[in-house]
Formats: structure tokens, C-alpha cells, sequence
């Protein structure tokens, strides 16, 4: 199975509001075993618009993105990556999210950049697999500390799909070893309340 994940940092929360695409990060998975990774930051065209705390969450920084390439460039690099691998399932953690902003990214650079292929979301995944365990919250954050996952860069496009790609290695179908876990930490904290 081939799955190709994505992640989107952003300068807001809505591309309508004049806030865009500021970094992209791609991973492709093909029989749970990373065979390529992408990770793009880009030149924002107007920070004048961009929500303080969005510039907060994702780090922005003049010296983080010294390396950032055009939005023109990005823009054709991305429509490249995503046509190579139109064959795979589209993932991300919010995908709905980062659809709406890849698109916006492509409209204001004349190129179609579209997400057509079938597509899931790893917070069904994770709705369905760790709910029943007690996991409250779907955020990326929540479901990493909800199963003792370090963050290496938090709300890095890349990082982030690193993430995901370790909840699918985990999770579709889901792993027998780590869903005992899981119920043992279940167990656990049963009998703590039990105490």
C-alpha cells in the first residue's frame, strides 16, 4: 500500500483571510517503509496579514526560512511531487486543512494543484483506534503525548508527517503489539482509579 503524506504550515488559520501556505512537508510510505521525503519552505508574499499566533505555532523566523524558495519555484516543485505520486492514498491529520491552503497555493500561482486522489485522515484513524482507550482530543499533540510519542519539531510540516506516518505504520491495519499496549495502559489506569 502506498500512502503519501502531507502537512501544511500556515500563516493563519483561512487562505480567504489572505493568510498562506509557508512550508510543505511530504512523506511517501509504501509497505510501512519511508521511501521519499519533501520538505519545502517557502517565501511568504504578505506577513502583514499573518496571524501572530500562527507565526508562533509554526516558528516562523527571517532565520529559519534564509533558505526559502519562491512561491512560483514551490509551487511547480509541489505540482511535480503530487503528480509522480497521484497513485497513492493521500494522508494527513487534518487533511481538510492543508487541501484547502495547497489549492489556495496553486490558484495564486496559476497552477492546479488540486489533491484528487482518495484521501484519509489519520484523526479518523486516530478516533477509531485510540477513543475507545480513553484519547479525548484528535490534535496531533494530544494523540502524541497520549501515546508517550516525543515530538522531535512540533508543527513542522515534515515532523508532523513523520507523525502521521508512524500512526499508519501503527494503525492501518493496527499493529497487535501496540494495541496490547494500549490495553494495558488501559488496565493500568483502571486499577489507579480503582486505588
Amino acid at each position: 500500500m502506498k500512502y503519501v503524506i502531507i502537512d501544511t504550515e500556515t500563516t493563519g488559520l483561512n487562505p480567504k483571510d489572505g493568510h498562506e501556505m509557508i512550508e510543505f512537508g511530504a512523506i511517501v510510505l509504501i509497505d510501512k517503509i519511508i521511501t521519499e521525503k519533501l520538505e519545502i519552505k517557502v517565501i511568504p508574499r504578505d506577513l502583514s496579514k499573518a496571524s501572530q499566533e500562527a507565526m508562533r505555532v509554526n516558528g516562523y523566523s527571517e532565520y529559519k526560512w534564509r533558505y526559502a524558495i519562491s512561491q512560483e519555484r514551490a509551487a511547480r516543485l509541489i505540482l511535480h511531487f503530487l503528480e509522480r505520486h497521484r497513485d497513492g492514498i493521500m494522508v494527513g491529520h487534518n487533511l481538510n486543512f492543508d487541501k484547502k491552503f495547497i489549492k489556495a497555493f496553486g490558484a495564486n500561482n496559476g497552477i492546479d494543484l488540486d489533491l484528487t486522489s482518495p484521501y484519509m485522515d489519520t484523526r479518523d484513524l486516530c478516533r477509531a483506534n485510540l477513543a475507545p482507550y480513553g484519547l479525548e482530543s484528535m490534535s496531533l499533540d494530544n494523540v502524541c503525548q497520549f501515546l508517550g510519542w516525543r515530538r522531535r519539531k512540533a508543527h513542522t510540516a515534515l515532523s508532523d508527517c513523520e507523525d502521521c506516518a508512524r500512526l499508519i505504520i501503527n494503525l492501518c491495519p493496527p499493529n497487535y503489539s501496540f494495541m496490547s499496549k494500549l490495553k494495558f495502559k488501559k488496565f493500568i489506569d483502571r486499577i489507579g482509579e480503582w486505588l
